[in-house]
């Protein structure tokens, strides 16, 4: 059988970008936008699923992000960073007839769904015990691919053997056949399933992924999805809502921003394509003070929105300015930790997008990150051999986010949540829904 190889976020070595990468916008066309309206109904067909999210706090683990990259890829090793996401979204299916529930975390810098790592070596076997398990031989409409993949998660190994299956989806567990599948037959460090969430068969792969065979079931429209991830401490749903948009998890206008580079440029740079972005301002607010700014006016900078990653990655000199202001410092590991007490402070750490029509503000609580044994400043510093920077789990908290694949868009605004089940499903039209008629009712 033919080796197939996934080869993750974790080794890539991405080329460095230039700070500048300014180009015209494809949303100037639409039209300029008046006063915020709430007339916006959801329509008739309810052409949306919700999956609800749960909070995952793994112990022991050290080191970044984990992706999945296509089998025709070579690349080379990298430093390692955090195998998967420490503290991030899990989400729930059901695989196989009849349905086995499995956990795996929702990664947004990856398209694959990878399940069953091997416990026994896993980082915290404990919390890998919990997620459960899916057996190809317990299900009627399992089929055995007769392939193989294997992929290095950072300071992780997996292997295995792809599989097809029904899996049942969302809070109406509505069957979705023929999902690719890696099943682990072994596994190192690993102590999670990943499931994909970026761009599919559309760039990334032969097959069609989880979010292609939503819209080739007609369950939704479009290839988009938005997400709230929600407040480290809890106390506001968490979910993602597959061809829909949750009005009550922000307030506004939401923020359109391009993928970039362009997915095709992106295919030619990388060897795949993801939800980059360009960040064009970095601030801190320390308690009681004024903004300081740490970037210049004419700033842009490319990163990749990643809910793999439990951190921020940005340039060194930058997280050290950070971590002055917060008062953290390095540990034996080179990672930044900060006093649990910082938590309560009133203070953000400010992410600016489209040259100040948005800033995204976190808020120390969010953006320090807490293992309950130690904190951990959200940001740490990229390494070496790959200086991609990267918004991580830290900074999606602070955000409501649309990943557009219709229109090649990011669609942010700041989190805000304030009700539920005021979804506008979306459209074929889903640019100018989003642009002038979804607007946040908070």
């Amino acid at each position: 059988m033919a080796l197939l190889k996934l080869l993750l976020l974790g080794l890539l070595p991405f080329l460095c970008l230039p700070a500048a990468l300014s180009r015209p916008s494809r949303f100037d066309n639409l039209g300029s936008r008046g006063k915020p309206t709430s007339a916006h109904r959801t329509s008739a067909s309810g052409r949306h699923i919700r999956a609800t999210l749960q909070s995952r706090k793994v112990n022991n683990v050290t080191g970044g992000a984990v992706s999945m990259y296509d089998k025709a890829l070579k690349v080379s090793d990298r430093s390692p960073r955090e195998p998967l996401a420490r503290y991030g979204a899990g989400i729930v299916v059901a695989l196989g007839t009849p349905g086995q529930i499995v956990s795996a975390i929702l990664d947004t810098g990856s398209y694959t769904l990878l399940v069953d790592p091997d416990c026994n070596q896993a980082a915290d076997p404990k919390a890998c015990r919990t997620y459960g398990y899916y057996d190809t031989k317990q299900s009627s409409t399992a089929r055995n691919l007769n392939g193989w993949f294997s992929g290095q998660f950072g300071t992780g190994y997996m292997e295995g053997v792809w599989f097809s299956d029904t899996a049942y989806v969302g809070l109406d567990n509505l069957p979705l056949p023929n999902l690719r599948v890696g099943v682990s037959k072994w596994s190192q460090y690993i102590w999670a399933g990943v499931l994909g969430v970026s761009y599919g068969k559309a760039w990334n792969t032969g097959y069609q992924t989880l979010l292609d065979l939503l819209v080739t079931q007609r369950y939704i429209e479009v290839p988009i999805f938005s997400l709230g991830v929600g407040y480290q401490g809890g106390g506001s749903p968490s979910d993602i809502i597959f061809g829909g948009v949750d009005r009550k998890k922000f307030r506004g206008y939401l923020e359109p921003l391009e993928i970039y580079p362009y997915p095709d440029q992106q295919l030619k740079l990388f060897g795949q394509v993801g939800y980059r972005v360009n960040l064009t301002s970095l601030g801190v607010t320390p308690p009681g003070r004024n903004e300081t700014m740490l970037t210049d006016t004419d700033f842009e900078h490319n990163v990749l929105i990643d809910s793999g990653s439990t951190y921020t990655y940005l340039d060194a000199d930058l997280v050290a300015t950070i971590a002055r202001a917060l008062n953290a410092y390095k540990d034996e590991n080179g990672v930044y930790r900060v006093s649990c007490d910082t938590r309560n402070l009133d203070g953000s750490v400010n992410f600016g997008f489209n040259f100040y029509n948005i800033i995204v503000r976190v808020n120390y609580a969010d953006f320090i990150v807490d293992f309950e044994n130690y904190c951990a400043l959200g940001v740490q510093p990229t390494d070496s051999k790959n200086p991609t920077w990267v918004l991580g789990t830290s900074f999606i908290r602070a955000a409501y986010l649309i990943f557009d694949q219709l229109n090649d868009a990011v669609w942010i605004a700041q989190y805000f949540p304030c009700g539920e089940n005021e979804i506008a499903d979306l459209t074929k039209d889903a640019g100018r829904q989003l642009w002038l008629e979804v607007t946040g009712l908070c």
